[in-house]
């Protein structure tokens, strides 16, 4: 009689917190959330690429160049939430002095713990963690030290530098032919210094991954404007990425 009393109390704690089903669909509940405001993020940050270091000529599609970036974001963002919301943060008992207090786990539970109350009651800080989950996986990813920015950086200064020409495939302007390209070679070879349209392209190079690195430096600013300013754990903060009504509903669908 002992044991069964002890398996049924355990199991109405597993009931009331988030676990297994709970705790995968809030986490991917905030993913989805955030589709929107990353898409709004680099699609401005394409656009600056477009305006700025793109030659006229190139018709490309910007966003084909963050899908090192992108793809690495999908890859890794889910385990990067989960960590920030559970156990980071919310976990544990939601028990106050050895009691738990009025609303707790359900429905508004003023004690942080691992349940869908306590998500509610804090709903503030949960939405700030999602927004810092987010904010801190893309500056990670669009860092210079990181292997996705630089596939990133090195597909856009190729593109800044090349021309397209009609009829033939995109050339390097300062190798418009095997023969210009054997002949840095053999200045190359022999120790005399490179032609003034190499050394100009060069440094046009230079210069665009000096510009694309002050570009990438905005990922945080935008993605913050993107969602309504105010990154803090107010009430009013992040208006833009709080999804309260709907977010609340949902994980309160959860025992």
């Amino acid at each position: 009689m002992l044991i069964i009393s002890i398996l049924l109390f355990a199991s109405q704690i597993s009931v009331f917190a988030c676990e297994g089903e709970c705790i995968v669909g809030i986490t991917r509940a905030w993913l989805d959330n955030y589709t929107l405001p990353i898409d709004t993020v680099f699609h401005k940050l394409a656009k600056q690429i477009t305006q700025k270091l793109l030659p006229p000529e190139n018709h490309d599609d910007p966003m084909t160049f963050f899908h090192p970036i992108l793809t690495t974001y999908q890859d890794t963002s889910y385990d990067d939430m989960r960590t920030a919301i559970f156990p980071s943060y919310f976990h544990g008992k939601c028990q106050r002095n050895g009691v738990e207090p009025h609303g707790c786990p359900n429905p508004n539970c003023p004690v942080v713990c691992g349940t869908p109350g306590s998500l509610v009651h804090f709903y503030p800080t949960l939405r700030f963690i999602a927004f810092k989950s987010t904010r801190d996986t893309l500056q990670t990813l669009c860092s210079p030290n990181s292997d996705e920015y630089k596939k990133t950086e090195q597909a856009v200064a190729q593109a800044a530098i090349t021309t397209r020409k009609s009829g033939s495939k995109q050339r390097r302007m300062w190798m418009s032919s095997d023969r210009a390209a054997r002949g840095v070679e053999g200045e190359l070879a022999h120790g005399v210094p490179l032609g003034k349209s190499f050394q100009y392209m060069r440094k046009r190079e230079e210069d665009v991954r000096k510009e694309f690195r002050e570009i990438m430096k905005q990922v945080p600013v935008l993605l913050e404007k993107a969602c309504g300013g105010k990154p803090t754990e107010d009430a009013s903060g992040l208006p833009d990425c709080s999804w309260e009504e709907a977010m609340k509903a949902y994980i309160l669908s959860f025992p």
